[in-house]
């Protein structure tokens, strides 16, 4: 390998390692200071970064904060031929990512969703398009949309509680016992029972 192809490799490596810190900065202070108190200035200071670093790999605060809260939800994987497993699934892999990581990209733009209009926004793309779309494409039924839209609210709700709000009793129970509660009342709006 040549000298200009090493240095280009250890350029690209300390590239993606300053992104990878500016955008786990900015889901952090996003998460803490919400949208709009969150500046490019106070994420360019903490991620110990030139805002211009900021600007250069995101052009802006707007889509440096898509970039921080952008998720994935493989539907495909949870989705079964068992609607009561595909429940499950679902709840568990929702509720288990939030229980791993309080700053997960999901929940950062809930939290950020409560304050601005644009972070509101991209939650409702987000939720019908990874969430709602997948679900109901499951659903053999004419209100298939409804359901899964119903049983979204139910699992953010469920997750607003024990995350955000860290209810008393939702909070402190163990994850199983949750999903053996609610479980049944999702299945119940996802498949109902003939």
């Amino acid at each position: 390998m040549t000298q200009a192809a090493t240095s280009a490799s250890a350029g690209e490596r300390k590239g993606e390692r300053t992104r990878r810190r500016i955008l786990e900065t900015a889901r952090r202070l996003f998460a803490e200071l919400g949208y709009e108190r969150t500046t490019i200035r106070g994420i360019a200071a903490a991620a110990e970064v030139d805002k211009s670093s900021i600007l250069q790999y995101f052009g802006s605060k707007q889509q440096l904060f898509r970039a921080a809260v952008h998720w994935h939800i493989p539907i495909a994987e949870m989705t079964t031929d068992d609607p009561v497993q595909t429940v499950h699934n679902f709840m568990h892999g929702m509720l288990s990512s939030w229980a791993a990581d309080p700053n997960s990209p999901m929940a950062v733009l809930v939290r950020a969703s409560m304050t601005s209009e644009d972070a509101a926004e991209l939650l409702r793309h987000h939720i019908t398009t990874e969430v709602v779309d997948a679900i109901a494409a499951t659903v053999d039924d004419p209100e298939a949309h409804l359901r899964a839209s119903v049983a979204g609210a139910m699992m953010m709700g469920i997750a607003a509680q024990r995350y955000l709000l860290r209810m008393p009793h939702i909070a402190d129970a163990d994850l199983d016992d949750v999903l053996r509660l609610a479980e049944p009342a999702i299945r119940a709006v996802i498949a109902p029972a003939d």
